[in-house]
Order: C-alpha cells, then structure tokens, then sequence
C-alpha cells in the first residue's frame, strides 16, 4: 500500500536509476571540488579576497566622510574615499546613463561565467592557475556585491604617476583612477596567469620532439 502512494507522488517520467546516477554524479562531483588541490586554492584565495576587499571597504566607510582624502605618503599616495558607478579603476564614471548599472551588473555576471569556464577547461599541468584565478574571481565577486547592494563601487587607492596624454582619444591623465583591493587582485591576477601561460607555452614548444 505504502509503495502504492509513492509510486503515485512521483511524476510519471520519474526513473529510480536515473535519480541515483545523478546523486552519484554529484556526489563525484563535490568529492572532486573537495579533494582537487587546484579547486581548494582556487576557493581559498577567492575567499580571502573576497573577505579582505569588504573589510578594507567597511573600514573605509565607517572611519572615512565621502570624497575625504587622507595622504599616506605626500601626495604621491593617499588613500580617497570615492564611490564610482563605473566599471574598474573608475572607467565610464561619468556616464549617467539609468541603464549603466543594470547593464554593468549583467556583463559582470556573463565575465563570471568566462572566468569559470577558462579555469575549468585551462590544462592540468599549469602550475598556478589556482592562485592565479582565485585573484580574478575574487576580486570580480567584491566589485559585483557592491554593484548589486548599492548601485556603485567603494574606490580608495589613489596613486600618482607622470601626466598621460592621448590627444587622438583626447585622454590627459595626471592621476591613476582610483582603485580598491577587488581591482588590484583582478589586475595582478590577469599579469600572474599572462606569465603562467607564456611560460607553459614555451615550455610546451621545448618539448615538442624535433626541437
């Protein structure tokens, strides 16, 4: 009677097996995301990231008034409290177009996704790549919680550099946009996995019989 009304609760496409060949592949699946050493820096570093970038954010915000500046070392370095409504190292801030943000967020969610893929389908012999992307990921996580939450990103970091000028794109910089720490780690950790690539590269083409 009890097998009766199971059976009947069940959807009729319903199959036993397939149930437990999908338990089973995700079962093998976590097992894989728990045991890869890869996997574990990727999360780990990810995190940290993650973790470290709203730390800084918070303290910024509760010790710091909007467009407070405070100089750390002269005016070559300080640290300047903005809020930027543009993507990374304040680029497009000053368009106020209403679908800027909700455009942003979802390009932010499709990088996720490329960013993923590339990690999962890179070979598993580059060393580093662990490391590498979990600086990438992390740092592309921090931006799109502050994007989604309220809109615009916490920016502090603020450096000096000799002035830039591009007249054909009439570009003259005499500062480096602001920054904070989600956009360092993506920028450190695109240069790490440029490195990591080149170099596996060539080592691969050593190898290669004949050379």
């Amino acid at each position: 009677m009890l097998a009766t009304f199971e059976s009947a609760r069940r959807p009729p496409y319903y199959n036993s097996r397939t149930s437990y060949d999908l338990q089973g592949f995700y079962m093998k699946a976590l097992k894989l995301i728990i045991l890869d050493k890869r996997m574990q820096t990727f999360m780990i570093v990810a995190a940290a990231v993650i973790a470290a970038d709203h730390l800084v954010k918070w303290i910024i915000k509760s010790q710091m008034q909007l467009n407070q500046t405070i100089n750390v070392i002269g005016d070559f370095f300080t640290i300047s409290y903005i809020l930027n409504s543009g993507i990374a190292f304040g680029l497009f801030d000053s368009n106020p177009s209403p679908v800027k943000t909700p455009l942003l967020i979802v390009i932010s969610f499709i990088a996720l996704g490329i960013i993923l893929y590339i990690f999962l389908t890179l070979p598993r012999d580059i060393k580093g790549a662990g490391l590498s992307m979990g600086l990438i990921f992390g740092g592309a996580i921090g931006n799109i919680v502050d994007r989604v939450v309220r809109g615009e990103v916490v920016d502090f970091l603020d450096v000096d550099f000799p002035d830039i000028t591009i007249r054909v794109l009439n570009i003259h910089m005499t500062r480096w946009p602001t920054f904070n720490i989600a956009d360092s780690c993506v920028l450190v950790g695109i240069t790490m996995l440029l490195v990591i690539l080149i170099r596996h590269g060539g080592r691969s083409e050593q190898e290669q019989p004949g050379t």
